[in-house]
């Protein structure tokens, strides 16, 4: 389902949600003359027809509904731990303006060059669907040079404490934001999906319909729904690639704020 990845999304969804009713559309013209020599009783098909499409759609439903709210609540968590990662790396930049010149400035410079590898490096890798490891460097640097000060007082130690909580969670926060390049459904799901798809577009063809067109018009809507949904969840379930991914629009952000401090001392 990633295939779309690389296309803008004027291309990518209408080709996807196109193909998708244009499918159903060709489905339910294969099947209406084969269903109206089999059928005998119109009635009896419809009413049991019926009691098949309602149990069905419930169950399809539900595998819909439950599999784009996980799809989405991972790509909601990817975007916070962005941000998070950005306040964070914020503070402890903050965190430095306290300590002696000579300890500030190797940390400030090695988080402004952290931040420009993310940006430039970090981030088309995710985009690629590979694993970031430009910036892992940078952070065994940050760390050597924050636990190169010694602290000489009570406020100064706690300052130090301050900074390493901060650092922890940054750490921890940049594993989850790398951790999501490579998140995604298992195939196994989307082949349930696709499975299902496929005997929901067979079982509105089997309903008897007299005017083919009304007939097409109604199984084309329902294709249209169920194909919007597989493609936004599609695209969401891929955080960095897709039309919605997440970018590095905060971590430009934070290298501008830090840029306009120093420039105001």
């Amino acid at each position: 389902m990633n295939w779309f990845a690389s296309l803008p999304l004027a291309i990518s969804l209408p080709l996807f949600v196109g193909g998708f009713v244009l499918v159903s559309c060709l489905i339910v013209l294969a099947l209406r003359p084969a269903v109206r020599r089999i059928v005998d009783d119109a009635e009896q098909w419809d009413r049991v027809l019926g009691h098949v499409i309602g149990t069905f759609g419930v169950f399809f439903g539900i595998l819909l509904a439950l599999v784009a709210v996980s799809v989405y609540e991972n790509y909601a968590d990817t975007r916070h731990a962005a941000r998070q990662e950005a306040g964070q790396i914020t503070a402890l930049y903050r965190g430095t303006t306290g300590l002696p010149a000579e300890v500030a400035a190797p940390i400030q410079a090695t988080i402004k060059e952290y931040l420009r590898v993310v940006i430039e490096e970090d981030w088309p890798d995710q985009r690629r669907g590979e694993l970031p490891d430009a910036s892992l460097g940078l952070v065994d640097r940050l760390e050597e040079e924050v636990h190169k000060y010694d602290p000489q007082d009570v406020q100064q130690f706690a300052e130090f404490q301050q900074l390493l909580v901060t650092f922890d969670d940054f750490v921890e926060t940049r594993r989850v934001r790398i951790d999501a390049t490579t998140l995604e459904l298992p195939m196994l799901f989307w082949v349930v999906i696709w499975v299902g798809a496929a005997i929901n577009a067979v079982l509105i063809g089997l309903i008897i319909v007299r005017s083919r067109r009304l007939h097409l018009v109604l199984a084309g809507m329902l294709a249209l729904f169920i194909g919007l949904v597989m493609f936004t969840t599609a695209d969401m379930d891929l955080p960095y690639q897709g039309s919605l991914a997440v970018g590095p629009g905060v971590f430009e952000r934070v290298s501008d704020q830090i840029e306009q401090m120093e420039t105001g001392r």
